[in-house]
C-alpha cells in the first residue's frame, strides 16, 4: 500500500556529469482525439542515448539482477472474473456526461488522513478544484466504470488493494485517475485520492503531491495498450513497480512524490528511469506485440511509479494479448536493464523541473 504525504527531495540537476549530446524529439500518440501528453514530454522522448546512470549497478543489485519481467495484464476483460488483472481505462465526453458527487474516504483503517490536500476534483459546474478542499466534490464516472479489480460493494473496500479509476474526458482532453475507488451503494462512490492533467500539457503534479500513483505520475500515458502493442510501434515510456523496500525515500524528476523507506544511496528514487541495454538482443521469433514492447523498453524505458512486485509492467485487460507476447517479455531479467542518468536532460538550458517537457 503507498504512504501519501511524505515530502520527497526533487533531484533536479541528477548527479552525473556526463555532457548532453541531440536528444531526439518524441513524437507523442493520440487517444480518442487526445495527445497523450505532448510530444516534447519526457514520457513521449527516446533515452535510449542519455548517459548510463554512475549507480546503476547498484540499482539493479537491490532489485536483484534475477528478477524477471512480468506483464501486470491479463487477457480476461470481465472484471468480475478473479483472472481480472491490469489497470483498465473509460473515455468519456465530459460536456455531455452528468458527473457524480464522490466521497475521499475509506473503511481500511490503515488509510486515517485526509487525502484532499492533494486531490484534484471538480465543482458542481465541472470546473477544476485543486486540491480538492470543497464540500461537493465531482468526478466524470461513467454510468458503468471500469475499475481495476472490478466494482465491489464490500463493505470493508480493501479486497482489491490500488483499485484504480482511469477516465479519460475526451472533449476535455483531460485525464483523471483516482485511487482505491468503491461503490458501496449503487451510485455512490468513496475514493482515496485523484488527480487529474491536462494531456495538452507538459505541467506536472505540484512538488510534493502524489496522484492515483505514489510517485504523482498519470498511469494512462504509461500505460501498455493491446492495440498498440499489435501495430508494432509503441512511443512512450512503461510504468513499472518494485518493492517499497527498495526505493530510497527521495524522488528524481519526473516524478513529484516519494514513499520509500531508506536512505540508501544504493537504492533507485522514486521516478527513477530504466532501459534494455542496447546489447539485449530481441528474439528474432518474438511476435509483433513482444517485439514492440522490448523495442519501447530499449528506447522509451521504464519508470518506478510506484511500490509493490518487483519489474511488474503496467498493461490493459485485453482479449487481444497474446500467449507468446507473455512468454517472450516475461523471460528477460533486471540484469537485462540498465539506470539512466537524467543529468543529460535535467542539466540542459531551458529545463524547467515543474515541466515535463525535454527542452530542444
Amino acid at each position: 500500500m503507498r504512504t501519501f504525504f511524505v515530502v520527497g527531495v526533487l533531484a533536479a540537476c541528477g548527479g552525473g556529469s556526463s555532457k548532453p549530446g541531440p536528444i531526439p524529439p518524441g513524437t507523442g500518440t493520440m487517444l480518442a482525439g487526445c495527445p497523450v501528453l505532448p510530444a516534447d514530454h519526457i514520457f513521449n522522448t527516446p533515452i535510449d542515448t542519455l548517459p548510463v546512470d554512475p549507480s546503476s549497478d547498484a540499482y539493479i543489485a537491490t532489485i536483484g539482477g534475477s528478477v524477471k519481467v512480468h506483464l501486470d495484464l491479463g487477457t480476461d476483460t470481465d472484471q468480475t472474473a478473479d483472472d481480472f488483472y491490469g489497470i483498465p481505462y473509460n473515455v468519456v465526453n465530459g460536456s455531455s456526461l452528468s458527473w457524480t458527487q464522490v466521497a475521499y474516504k475509506s473503511t481500511d483503517p490503515s488509510l486515517d488522513w485526509d487525502p484532499t490536500s492533494e486531490s484534484d476534483c471538480a465543482d458542481a459546474s465541472k470546473q477544476l478544484t485543486s486540491p480538492c478542499t470543497i464540500a461537493a466534490p465531482y468526478l466524470p464516472v461513467p454510468t458503468d466504470p471500469i475499475v481495476e479489480g472490478g466494482i465491489d460493494m464490500a463493505a470493508d473496500e480493501q479486497p482489491y488493494g490500488d483499485h484504480h479509476l482511469l477516465v479519460l474526458d475526451s472533449d476535455a482532453c483531460r485525464l483523471w485517475e483516482a485511487f482505491h475507488v468503491y461503490e458501496p451503494a449503487t451510485g455512490t462512490w468513496n475514493i482515496f485520492g485523484s488527480a487529474s492533467w491536462d494531456l495538452r500539457s507538459d505541467d506536472l503534479r505540484p512538488a510534493d503531491w502524489t496522484s492515483a500513483d505514489a510517485a504523482g505520475f498519470p498511469i494512462l500515458p504509461l500505460l501498455l495498450k493491446a492495440d498498440e502493442a499489435s501495430s508494432g510501434t509503441i512511443t512512450h515510456a512503461l510504468r513499472f513497480t518494485i518493492e517499497s523496500s527498495s526505493i530510497r525515500d527521495t524522488y528524481i524528476w519526473p516524478a513529484r512524490h516519494e514513499a520509500g523507506s531508506s536512505s540508501s544511496t544504493s537504492l533507485p528514487e522514486m521516478g527513477q528511469a530504466f532501459r534494455l541495454k542496447a546489447s539485449y538482443q530481441i528474439p528474432a521469433g518474438a511476435n509483433v506485440q513482444a517485439t514492440a514492447i522490448l523495442t519501447a523498453m530499449k528506447t522509451y524505458g521504464i519508470y518506478i511509479a510506484d511500490g509493490g512486485s518487483s519489474m511488474y509492467v503496467t498493461g490493459e485487460p485485453s482479449a487481444s494479448w497474446e500467449d507468446d507476447t507473455f512468454t517472450v517479455v516475461q523471460a528477460v531479467h533486471a540484469s537485462d536493464f540498465e539506470a539512466v542518468d537524467m543529468s543529460a536532460i535535467t542539466g540542459l538550458a531551458g529545463f524547467d523541473p515543474d515541466s515535463g517537457a525535454v527542452p530542444q
